[in-house]
């Protein structure tokens, strides 16, 4: 008997125990990869938790489109091995089953039902000869029309101790400086993503003789993506010098402002000029509109009561006369390869 009730103990003690295992192995993080059609991926992450009332919550982000972002599920129901989510905001639903130690199953959605698998998500350990090998400066050439632009990249190591990354082109200092995510450096394969507007960019590369040589891929646009290669340093902001005599300079000297009207309405630009901290003459174009800070104005000519301004990324030009407190004139600018379109811009002094 008494063998019997031990045996049944430990019976128990199992159940428990594997129930009690069940219930803690969904909380955190869980990804997998959507096959969308034979050429594109797309990643998607449930990040679960657990409610006051013993069930799970979960949110739904997608690393590679930034339209799918802390979405909430409506429902969670984890039943054994059985894990069924359902998210109405994107009227789609995953049902899957625990195996493994992964979630076999798939996602259904108007349109299609695409299988998916879940793994609980760990981040990207890097080994110490991987973080001292990346950190520090690595730039190179982006290859596209007009006047060179570079992609930048420093890796430091952070506060906690972890390998963190920024992207930028100095052309482009009105970008800012995204964080990278997900990097990874393993068998001398480098990887980590952007979050950008429009999609998620991703880079792959092969390091080899000092030289990263690898693809910068935009989420849901064909492969192979735009070819970039890494070397180490870094590159400083161009400065772009006025050249302009003092009376010259001091004639447009401080912020002008006016609306560019165009197919897709009005946007504010700011055009700065400024006496920067080594005393230079520099100028700068704002679109506050646009959250576009600092475009870096490259040549500038007054003469006669007319002011040519240039700007080399993006390429454009505008051309005005001054008369008192305004300048009115037209901005230039189109897409690569094509005569630039004319746009009526009158600029007002502030």
């Amino acid at each position: 008997m008494t063998r019997r009730i031990l045996c049944a103990a430990l019976l128990l003690a199992a159940l428990v125990g594997n129930q009690a295992v069940a219930q803690q192995v969904l909380s955190g993080p869980w990804q997998g990869k959507l096959a969308v059609d034979a050429k594109t991926t797309l990643t998607i992450q449930f990040t679960f938790s657990k409610r006051p009332d013993g069930g799970y919550a979960a949110v739904v982000d997608s690393p590679d489109n930034p339209a799918i972002k802390n979405m909430a599920a409506s429902s969670v129901s984890f039943n054994g091995n059985e894990l069924k989510v359902n998210v109405a905001a994107l009227s789609g639903s995953y049902v899957g089953t625990l195996k493994d130690g992964k979630f076999d199953g798939h996602w259904t959605q108007p349109g299609g039902v695409l299988p998916l698998v879940l793994s609980a998500y760990q981040k990207p350990q890097l080994s110490k000869a991987a973080i001292s090998t990346l950190v520090g400066a690595w730039h190179g050439p982006i290859p596209v029309p007009g006047p060179s632009v570079t992609f930048l990249i420093r890796f430091k190591v952070n506060d906690k101790g972890e390998l963190a990354g920024t992207l930028s082109v100095p052309e482009q200092p009105e970008r800012g400086e995204p964080a990278l995510t997900d990097i990874a450096f393993t068998d001398n394969t480098l990887e980590f993503k952007v979050g950008a507007p429009g999609g998620a960019f991703t880079y792959h590369g092969t390091f080899a003789n000092g030289v990263f040589t690898g693809t910068w891929h935009q989420a849901g646009t064909p492969l192979p993506g735009m070819a970039i290669n890494l070397k180490r340093g870094d590159v400083a902001s161009t400065v772009y010098i006025l050249k302009m005599t003092a009376p010259e300079f001091a004639t447009v000297a401080g912020s002008w402002s006016g609306k560019l009207t165009g197919p897709r309405g009005a946007i504010t630009i700011v055009v700065r000029f400024e006496v920067n901290a080594a005393g230079q003459y520099v100028g700068f174009i704002d679109s506050p509109d646009q959250g576009v800070k600092g475009i870096p104005i490259a040549d500038a000519k007054l003469a006669a009561g007319k002011l040519t301004l240039k700007m080399n990324v993006p390429p454009a030009q505008f051309e005005g006369t001054l008369a008192g407190k305004s300048i009115a004139g037209q901005w230039l600018q189109g897409p690569p390869g094509q005569p630039p379109m004319p746009i009526p811009l009158t600029l007002m002094r502030q």
